[in-house]
C-alpha cells in the first residue's frame, strides 16, 4: 500500500476531521510497522543472524531479558502472540541456546524462561544493528524532518501512556465488588 508523504495537513487534502486523521494516522503506523519488519529481515539475513531475530524472537527475547522468570502464558499476554505460537519459538529459541526454560520451583506446570548470557550477547547485536540501521534511513530528512518524526513520536508515546492509565484504573473500578 503506498502512503503519501504528508508533513501537514494541507498534503493530505486540507484539514482532516477527527474519524479521518485517526484513520489516517492507522494507515501510516501500519505502513512504518511494514516498513520496519521488512528492514528487520533484510538487516538479520544480511548480518548471518543465526536465528530470525527480526519480527517475533526480538520482540520475546526483550520480554523475557526485562522479566526474568517470566512464563509462557506472560509472554503470549505481553506480546499479543498466541500461547502456541510463543511456546513453538521459545522452543526453537531454547534448542539454540538463546533461553532458558526452568521449572518453577512451586508450581511444576510452569516453566520459567530466561535469556542466556549467549541471548543477551545477540541483544546487545541486534540493537547496534538496528541502530545503525535506523541512523540509515533517518539519515536524508532534514533536521526539522526529524524533530517533526520525534515529536510526532512522542505524542504517540504520551497517548499509549495515556490509554494504560485510562485502562488500569478501569480495572480497578471494575474488579472491585459492590456494597
Amino acid at each position: 500500500m503506498n502512503i503519501p508523504f504528508a508533513t501537514n495537513t494541507a498534503d493530505i487534502g486540507g484539514p482532516l476531521g477527527r474519524t479521518q486523521a485517526q484513520e489516517h494516522v492507522f494507515t501510516l503506523l501500519r505502513s512504518v510497522q511494514r516498513g520496519f519488519r521488512r528492514q528487520y529481515l533484510e538487516l538479520a539475513e544480511d548480518h548471518g543472524l543465526p536465528f530470525r531475530l527480526a519480527g517475533p524472537g526480538l520482540v520475546l527475547l526483550q520480554e523475557i531479558s526485562e522479566r526474568p522468570g517470566v512464563t509462557v502464558n506472560e509472554v503470549a499476554r505481553l506480546t499479543g502472540l498466541s500461547k502456541s505460537r510463543v511456546s513453538v519459538l521459545m522452543s526453537d529459541l531454547a534448542d539454540q541456546g538463546i533461553v532458558r526454560k526452568e521449572s518453577d520451583s512451586h508450581d511444576s506446570r510452569l516453566v520459567r524462561l530466561h535469556v542466556t548470557a549467549q541471548g543477551f550477547g545477540h541483544i546487545v547485536e541486534w540493537s547496534a544493528l538496528a541502530q545503525q540501521a535506523m541512523g540509515q534511513l533517518l539519515q536524508p530528512l532534514s533536521d526539522e524532518e526529524l524533530d517533526l518524526v520525534a515529536e510526532g513520536l512522542a505524542v504517540l508515546d504520551r497517548a499509549f501512556q495515556l490509554a494504560a492509565t485510562r485502562s488500569s484504573a478501569e480495572q480497578h473500578t471494575t474488579t472491585e465488588l459492590p456494597c
